[in-house]
């Protein structure tokens, strides 16, 4: 036997080494989406907190946003996810411009 530690993470894929590291995080420790190396993002997040919806059409942005940032995550990977992903974000669009022309 050695006294050497055998490096699990290092025999992780990607997915399962971002699943470990939610598993160690502190419940309360809500994990960014927003990559540091993306500030426009968190500005963006920062605009969507600033005060809440006051249109349908500021409502479907927001569900926009939140649906690009999950699609992104390897919990999303599976193809039949980033179909529904992409047939909401199109109804979306085709409701938005729907409101779009009411208000004209």
């Amino acid at each position: 036997m050695t006294d050497d530690p055998i490096d699990l993470d290092g025999r992780r894929t990607a997915a399962s080494r971002h699943e470990t590291e939610m598993r160690r995080r502190p419940a309360n420790d809500a994990p960014s989406l927003v990559p540091a190396s993306q500030p426009e993002l968190c500005s963006l997040e920062d605009q969507m907190l600033a005060e809440p919806a006051r249109t349908w059409v500021e409502v479907m942005e927001k569900w926009r946003f939140l649906l690009e940032q999950y699609a992104a995550t390897p919990e999303a990977c599976n193809e039949r996810i980033q179909k529904l992903i992409k047939r909401a974000i199109g109804d979306m669009e085709r409701l938005r411009k729907r409101e779009e022309r009411k208000g004209r």
